[in-house]
């Protein structure tokens, strides 16, 4: 019992100030077919998509928050003697919060508390995963399973987006229950109510493939190009677009046997091909940038 309610301050303490982004890493195993200035559009690009998630994720309901922080303040209270009192004002004040929450919007049901976005990415070419994952799984085969975890950790190229949502439908019901075992003088039972309580939060992971982002990216560069005077530029965009789409696919990140997959290929392709030809190719830039739209889509 005292086991759990320690973890739950833990979790409390953790979640005590929301929309905190974690570290963000890099691992460069190599240089690959994107340059350094397309390179630096493609993380300006990533960082957009950063930004636009913050955005979206402190949309908060405020007073479910306050709410929240009360609990977790009762809960804090509680691991010291004598302050029951406190902890039942601390408690009604949550309830107080959760009700005016609920009155505002009565459909209330999970709501965002918490949330962060971080980002792993890894610089590296095909030929290097595909060297990495063989020897992966010679090391496996020798049950040499720690040095194999080791091998794979760094291989991923990710924007994961954690939210953790407090379910309104028991939430504040399960602490008005536990304000009246305080009152009642059942300190152990309050105390497991709250501990169980917590436990109901939810965490929601979304990982977002930094390699389509960059995809994105480089074939909006290029459909941006004079057809006629930057051919050999569009080639290289468009080689570079390629190498990150087999790269997300060699990560896992999208299936190379599907059918939106073979069809990017194609349309990406379609397009080098009409670089040197006589058709205008503004209409196959929209339709390739539109097909990694959905792709993305399909795999956040």
């Amino acid at each position: 019992m005292k086991t759990k309610l320690i973890y739950s301050l833990i979790i409390g303490a953790l979640m005590a100030t929301p929309y905190a982004n974690a570290t963000d890493t890099t691992v460069n195993q190599g240089s690959n077919l994107t340059s350094q200035e397309q390179s630096v559009k493609s993380n300006n690009a990533v960082k957009d998509h950063v930004k636009e998630q913050n955005a979206l994720l402190e949309k908060v309901n405020q007073g479910v928050l306050d709410g929240y922080k009360k609990v977790i303040e009762a809960t804090k209270l509680l691991s010291q003697e004598g302050k029951e009192k406190e902890a039942i004002a601390a408690l009604q004040e949550a309830t107080g919060k959760f009700d005016v929450a609920l009155a505002a919007e009565p459909a209330l049901g999970m709501v965002a508390i918490d949330s962060d976005v971080s980002v792993h990415a890894l610089i590296t070419t095909p030929d290097l995963v595909k060297a990495d994952v063989s020897l992966a799984i010679d090391l496996l085969k020798d049950h040499k399973i720690q040095i194999a975890k080791t091998l794979l950790e760094p291989m991923k190229d990710e924007m994961v987006i954690s939210h953790v949502y407090l379910p309104m439908a028991t939430y504040p019901v399960a602490i008005k229950l536990a304000t009246k075992y305080l009152v009642e003088g059942k300190k152990a039972d309050a105390l497991t109510t709250l501990d169980t309580t917590l436990s109901t939060l939810v965490i929601k992971k979304e990982i977002v493939p930094l390699a389509l982002i960059r995809v994105e990216s480089l074939l909006s560069e290029a459909a941006n190009l004079n057809k006629e005077t930057d051919k050999t530029k569009a080639h290289a965009l468009l080689d570079a677009a390629n190498e990150q789409l087999e790269i997300a696919s060699l990560l896992g990140y999208t299936d190379k046997n599907s059918k939106a997959y073979d069809d990017l290929k194609d349309q990406i392709k379609a397009v080098k091909k009409e670089i040197d030809g006589k058709n205008a190719v503004e209409k196959m830039y929209s339709k390739v940038i539109s097909s990694v739209k959905d792709l993305f889509n399909k795999n956040k």
